[in-house]
């Protein structure tokens, strides 16, 4: 899929390296180098960001959007394994090996990705080892998060997956309002209903 992209020079009001948690032990300086390696992609809704088997050379980083991220089972049927919000990425597996993407990544939303090289992220982790142990730690909690999803989808009730659904959307698309909290859902019913091993009619039907 094409898209446009361009050298980073800045983000709207701030440099991406100062909100991604990956870099947050370097100093100002350290991350103006990082900055200077950065590409910055942008797709429109519902563009297809990668493609599985498709290799993958870089980093993604999520700037503007929401992604989706996607992998078929073996009926066929598409399993959301997570989305991906401001200040997140995707793209980890290749990075210091050469495994094939299973993956599908769909921006939900007009979205725009800072991307750096697998050879440069490489090089930052021999340089900055401390970025080393902050994909170590974003990593365990997305595998946490997903063994959780696998013991919800067999051991909760279809309400208490639906909650905690809700509960995990109100911390990261959520407003607080007069009438309470305000979550601007980022997936449709479907794919609500894909998220959870649900049917679309399931999903209806409780909410």
């Amino acid at each position: 899929m094409e898209c446009t992209f361009h050298l980073c020079n800045g983000c709207k009001n701030h440099l991406c390296t100062n909100r991604i948690p990956l870099f947050s032990s370097l100093s100002e300086a350290e991350m103006d180098q990082i900055q200077a390696l950065i590409i910055q992609r942008r797709y429109k809704k519902g563009e297809t960001i990668v493609m599985p088997h498709e290799p993958m050379h870089c980093l993604f980083i999520l700037n503007e959007g929401v992604v989706k991220v996607t992998r078929d089972s073996k009926e066929n049927k598409e399993q959301i394994l997570y989305l991906i919000s401001e200040n997140e990425f995707f793209g980890e597996t290749n990075l210091f090996a050469d495994i094939p993407s299973k993956i599908t990544a769909i921006a939900l939303t007009d979205t725009v990705l800072c991307t750096i090289s697998k050879a440069h992220f490489q090089g930052l982790v021999i340089q900055y080892p401390k970025i080393a142990i902050k994909l170590l730690e974003q990593l365990s909690l997305r595998l946490t998060k997903l063994e959780e999803m696998l013991e919800s989808s067999g051991g909760k009730s279809v309400d208490e997956r639906i909650v905690d659904l809700l509960d995990d959307f109100s911390k990261k698309y959520g407003i607080k309002s007069d009438q309470g909290m305000m979550i601007h859902l980022p997936i449709n019913r479907e794919d609500m209903a894909s998220y959870l091993g649900l049917t679309r009619e399931t999903i209806s039907r409780k909410l």
